[in-house]
């Protein structure tokens, strides 16, 4: 099972790394359609892998944990169990 207890206030980004840079990644593979959490995680680590940028799959986990909870995204589910919660842009389509 695939799950993560870390917080963002716990992750230290690498220098060539920022919010801004896992934020684009994220967004650019969310719908407005519900999708599983786990889908969209390995969706923008692909993402992330092709731009260079070096970071984990669990960094990304957590990133996501914490728009959601900014509500910058929707959520339904506990995110930290990524085959069973589901994530989708807002309903106006914005991040």
């Amino acid at each position: 099972m695939i799950d993560t207890a870390r917080r963002w206030e716990q992750i230290v980004l690498p220098e060539s790394v920022s919010e801004t840079d896992l934020d684009s990644a994220i967004f650019s593979v969310l719908k407005l359609q519900w999708q599983k959490t786990a889908a969209i995680i390995s969706r923008a680590w692909n993402r992330c892998e092709t731009l260079g940028l070096p970071v984990d799959i669990e960094l990304l986990a957590v990133r996501l944990h914490a728009l959601a909870e900014a509500g910058r995204l929707e959520s339904q589910g506990d995110l930290r169990k990524w085959r069973y919660s589901e994530v989708r842009l807002n309903a106006e389509g914005k991040p």
